[in-house]
C-alpha cells in the first residue's frame, strides 16, 4: 500500500482530517509524524529525507513564519533506491485556513472516477506579451501531441479579462498552467492577479502551475501567492518558484511537464517527479498544498469552461470587427 507521511502538530492534523480521510478512501496509508518540539516545530531537510525512506509522498505543515524556500531544496526529496518523493508544503495559518484547504483538496480527490474520459483538462494562461503567447501556443500544440485525450483551453490575457479568468478558474478544471511575469503577491498578467481576487471559488482548480518568477517567495509579503491559493480553497495545490527564474529555463520546464502528462500521472506530485529529472530549474520550485492533488476535472468543469471560452471569443471577435 502506498503511504503518505504527514508532518503536523495535533491541532493541524485535526483540521486536516477531511483530507486525510480522502487519502484513506483512495487506498493511501496515512503516517502522521509530529514535528520536533525544539525549534518551534521546524522540520529540516535532513529529517524529511530520512522520513522519505519509508513513504511515497510527504505533506509538511510548517510554522507560519517558515518560508517555502527554507523547508527543502526542491519540490521532491530522494527516497532512496532511485525513488523520488514529492513534498507538499502548507503554512500553518490556523485551524480555519487549514480546514478550508483540507475541504477544497478533499473535494478535488472526490472527482477521481467522475470523468468518463479519465483525463483532466488544462487551462493554459499567458501574459499579454509576444514571447509568452508564443510559448503558450507551443504548449497547447505539444499537449495535443503528447496528451491528446486532455482538453486544452488557451486562455491568454489577449482574450480574457481578469474577471473572465477568475470565472474560468472557478469551474474546477484539473490544471491551470501560467507563463508570464510573476511576483511574490501574484501574476503580472491579466492586469495583475492577486490571491485575494479569487475569493470563494465555486470549484477549486486541481493544481495551479505558476511557471514564473517569485510566486512562492515571501519577499516583502507575509504569505506568497502560491501558498495562499490552497489555503483559500482556490486550488488543491500550486507549483511555483521561490525566486527569480529565466524565461528560457521556464520554457524548458513547461515542455518537460507537458511531455510528462503523456504518461497520465495521477497527481501533481507524480507529474513533478516525472518531469523533474535532469531539469535544474525544477529545484527553484516548490509544491504548495496537497502533493497528491489529482489532475481531474469537476463533473461540470469542461462544459462550463467551454461556455466561457465561447462567450469570450464572441467579445474578442466583435471588438475586432
Amino acid at each position: 500500500m502506498a503511504a503518505i507521511g504527514v508532518v503536523a502538530t495535533a491541532p493541524a492534523v485535526a483540521a486536516l482530517e477531511p483530507l486525510l480521510a480522502a487519502y484513506r478512501r483512495r487506498g493511501w496509508a496515512v503516517d502522521v509524524v509530529p514535528p520536533p518540539p525544539a525549534g518551534g516545530g521546524a522540520v529540516d531537510a535532513e529529517r524529511l529525507t530520512a522520513l522519505a525512506r519509508s513513504v511515497d509522498t510527504l505533506l509538511v505543515v510548517v510554522p507560519p513564519r517558515r518560508a517555502p524556500r527554507t523547508v527543502i531544496s526542491g519540490p521532491t526529496v530522494d527516497g532512496g533506491g532511485g525513488r523520488v518523493v514529492p513534498v507538499g508544503i502548507v503554512a500553518d495559518r490556523g485551524p480555519a485556513a487549514l480546514s478550508r484547504f483540507a475541504a477544497a483538496a478533499a473535494a478535488v480527490h472526490a472527482r477521481v472516477g467522475t470523468d468518463p474520459g479519465g483525463r483532466g483538462s488544462v487551462a493554459v494562461l499567458a501574459q499579454r506579451s509576444g514571447r509568452y503567447r508564443d510559448l503558450s501556443g507551443r504548449i497547447v500544440r505539444l499537449l495535443g501531441e503528447a496528451a491528446p485525450g486532455r482538453h486544452t483551453f488557451n486562455w491568454t490575457a489577449d482574450e480574457l479579462r481578469r474577471d473572465d479568468l477568475l470565472e474560468g478558474l472557478g469551474c474546477g478544471l484539473a490544471m491551470a498552467l501560467y507563463v508570464g511575469h510573476g511576483r511574490p503577491v501574484g501574476w503580472v498578467g491579466y492586469r495583475g492577479t492577486r490571491a485575494h481576487h479569487f475569493g470563494a471559488q465555486a470549484e477549486p482548480v486541481g493544481a495551479v502551475l505558476s511557471l514564473a518568477c517569485l510566486t512562492a517567495s515571501r519577499k516583502r509579503t507575509g504569505l506568497s501567492f502560491a501558498e495562499a491559493l490552497p489555503l483559500q480553497g482556490a486550488a488543491g495545490a500550486c507549483l511555483a518558484a521561490i525566486g527569480p527564474t529565466r524565461h528560457t529555463d521556464n520554457a524548458r520546464w513547461a515542455l518537460r511537464i507537458v511531455w510528462a502528462l503523456s504518461d497520465e500521472p495521477g497527481s501533481i506530485g507524480a507529474l513533478v517527479a516525472a518531469a523533474e529529472p535532469a531539469s535544474t530549474v525544477a529545484r527553484d520550485y516548490r509544491i504548495l498544498g496537497d502533493p497528491l492533488a489529482p489532475l481531474a476535472d469537476a463533473p461540470t468543469a469542461r462544459a462550463a469552461a467551454e461556455d466561457l471560452t465561447r462567450r469570450c471569443a464572441l467579445v474578442v471577435d466583435g471588438a475586432a470587427a
